[in-house]
């Protein structure tokens, strides 16, 4: 029977059963034996860092909700509710502290599957919204005022030829139905107030101008209006006599006011050729539906033909 153990080993050899040859190599074997039976130990394995991903994942999140959300309510409040507010400048900034941080938490948490998304998307994210941050203003500077109900109108650089206060109704050439209000006004102390009691369409002339040295250039009707409870639309019109030609006209129906608007500036042109001068110029204002309208600051300017 061979020796099992170190300790057996070394009786034999006191005993003088082995040799101290036999016991080098029995010692020797039953080591090897002992190693090889011995379990392997591993090193600890080296966990990937979960909750970085996921903090990178949060922030990430709040990268994007921050921003969208301080456009769209600084959209209602201005556009809708007409509350002066700028939200978005400091959501912004803060939406990209958050997508720093959530880049870098993303580095660390690379391992995971939510550091991966992170560090790959905030890069393509923020690109990509710059690139169309002109793209969203445009489409802002348009849909703000159709919501208002009324359309961006072409600016000319002007002139000014003739101004009426409309502080009374001095000077009114078809006053009836017209009155004074001394409690809304866009200047001065006053403005005029008509109110469309029925459902046929409505038409004050204002004035008139006689002949006008105008040539080569555009006339341009303004005034300042204001609506309340308009079940329809109201605009400017401008009617030009030319000499041997006839009566002309120019209509605001593209940017005309609706509903209940405050202050507003609308505004219509007439285009004079080279040769042409009006023999007079008509000035009014139409009402289509029932509500009320005010009117302020009318002018008559000119711009030079581009």
């Amino acid at each position: 029977m061979e020796p099992t153990s170190e300790q057996e080993l070394k009786q034999l050899l006191e005993e003088g059963r082995i040799t101290e040859e036999e016991h080098r190599e029995l010692l020797e074997a039953i080591r090897q034996e002992e190693t090889a039976q011995k379990p392997v130990e591993k090193a600890p394995e080296s966990k990937p860092r979960t909750g970085y991903g996921k903090v990178a994942l949060i922030l990430f999140i709040l990268s994007i909700a921050l921003p969208v959300v301080s456009i769209l309510l600084s959209f209602i409040l201005n556009a809708i509710m007409k509350i002066k507010i700028v939200l978005a400048t400091p959501l912004v900034l803060i939406g990209l502290l958050c997508a720093l941080l959530a880049f870098i938490f993303g580095i660390i948490g690379w391992k995971t599957t939510q550091g991966k998304i992170v560090t790959i998307g905030i890069p393509v994210l923020w690109i990509s919204a710059f690139l169309l941050i002109p793209l969203g203003s445009i489409l802002l500077a348009i849909a703000i005022p159709v919501v208002r109900g009324k359309r961006v109108q072409p600016e000319y650089k002007q002139e000014l030829l003739k101004s009426y206060s409309l502080d009374s109704t001095e000077g009114v050439l078809s006053p009836a139905g017209v009155e004074e209000d001394r409690n809304f006004f866009a200047e001065g102390v006053g403005s005029l107030k008509i109110v469309n009691d029925s459902l046929d369409k409505k038409s004050i002339h204002f004035f008139e101008t006689g002949p006008m040295s105008i040539q080569n250039q555009i006339l341009i009707y303004s005034a300042k209006l204001r609506s309340e409870g308009l079940d329809g639309r109201a605009y400017l019109e401008m009617w030009c006599e030319i000499p041997a030609k006839g009566e002309f006209f120019s209509r605001s129906i593209e940017a005309p006011i609706m509903g209940t608007t405050e202050w507003t500036t609308v505004q219509t042109p007439f285009r004079f050729e080279h040769g042409q001068s009006p023999a007079n110029v008509k000035l009014n204002l139409v009402i289509e539906g029932l509500g009320a309208v005010w009117v302020d600051d009318i002018k008559l300017s000119s711009s030079a033909l581009h």
